[in-house]
């Protein structure tokens, strides 16, 4: 407290023992909650000033802050109240969506990354609407370890109990976190990275092109979301193309993109979307087969991934005539019956056989 506490004549005797005591017994031996309350009075000092003296220790009386889910709920509330009706929706709208989608991608990312490579990833977020950088130093009391000296080169370390409780119904609403709209919304990052990186002929952000694929599994394609399909359609430009192609790893990247199609087929979203789908995988493929004749090494797919990429690529074929008409559909299916050769004999991946009654599987084979 003494080293947050700043030295000018004001703040001298401030907190007195009194209040201390009472910090110290809710806290009652848990390090992280003083850590994280201090982290919390610093900045209220910050932002606050001298206004700042009785207000911080009065809110954790008011609260009955007992337990850490509580300190939470005050950080959160002291940053936007949504408890209380705001007198700018649209600007409340615009913060709790940036806090999605800032939050919301710490904790869905798939390696650790610093605050400044969470910045450049999240580039698609416009900075006269929602600062991340700010937002980011004004969340530093849940996020930045107490030890980091340098903000830009620290490394986000989300808490346990604090990433259970923004996912969980006890996070108020409006703060929680859905953890397949945050795979989304990184994966639509992920894709702005590489679409802008193609047009300008560099070579795009390292984490967007290593699991732009993962995290579109993960979340799938929403068929409402106009930009998520405007940034694939772009993904298949050949200058976009040469961005993400070269460093994927080939039988994850194909099975991912394969898996969002077979989602994109039981929400039977329409033919413009399923062509893209497949436009994407014939990229993929066009790649693995020259990976293969270059490097004499064996397909890296297993025989469960091919025949599920390959049932979802049929069904395509069977049921969009205009498929045929396209110039790569016989370099697919040439591609994938050579692939088939390798794993003979088939084996039956348990969502075919879900998928039995839905599709007319005898005519597929034919």
């Amino acid at each position: 407290m003494t080293e947050i506490t700043p030295d000018e004549p004001d703040w001298h005797d401030w907190p007195d023992l009194n209040q201390l005591q009472r910090l110290s017994d809710r806290a009652n031996g848990l390090f992280h909650y003083a850590a994280t309350a201090l982290h919390w009075i610093e900045r209220r000092i910050v932002e606050d000033g001298t206004a700042c003296r009785e207000s911080v220790f009065k809110e954790f009386s008011e609260g009955g802050l007992n337990e850490l889910e509580d300190l939470y709920r005050l950080i959160l509330t002291s940053w936007e109240n949504v408890g209380t009706p705001s007198k700018d929706k649209d600007r409340r709208a615009t913060r709790l969506d940036g806090f999605q989608h800032v939050i919301g991608t710490i904790i869905v990312l798939q390696k650790p990354l610093l605050v400044c490579e969470i910045i450049a990833l999240l580039s698609d977020i416009p900075k006269d609407k929602f600062d991340v950088t700010n937002f980011l130093r004004q969340m530093r009391s849940v996020l930045i370890p107490g030890t980091t000296t340098s903000f830009d080169h620290a490394t986000p370390q989300m808490h346990k109990s604090f990433r259970d409780y923004i996912t969980s119904g006890r996070a108020p609403l409006g703060f929680r976190i859905l953890t397949g709209d945050a795979h989304f919304k990184v994966a639509r990052s992920c894709l702005d990275n590489i679409v802008k990186a193609g047009s300008q002929g560099d070579n795009g952000n390292e984490y967007a092109v290593f699991y732009w694929h993962k995290h579109l599994r993960e979340a799938g394609v929403r068929c409402d979301d106009k930009m998520m399909w405007k940034l694939l359609g772009e993904m298949v430009n050949e200058r976009v193309v040469g961005v993400w192609i070269r460093k994927g790893y080939w039988a994850n990247m194909f099975r991912s993109v394969a898996n969002t199609g077979w989602k994109l087929l039981k929400q039977k979203t329409d033919e413009q979307k399923l062509v893209l789908m497949s436009e994407m995988l014939v990229k993929i493929k066009l790649e693995l087969r020259e990976l293969r004749e270059e490097t004499t090494l064996c397909l890296l797919i297993s025989r469960r991934q091919t025949i599920v990429c390959a049932f979802f690529l049929l069904f395509i074929t069977t049921n969009i005539p205009s498929f045929w008409m396209k110039p790569y559909a016989k370099i697919w299916v040439h591609g994938l019956l050579e692939t088939w050769k390798h794993y003979e004999p088939v084996v039956l991946h348990p969502n075919i056989v879900e998928m039995h009654a839905e599709l007319n599987y005898q005519y597929i084979v034919q």
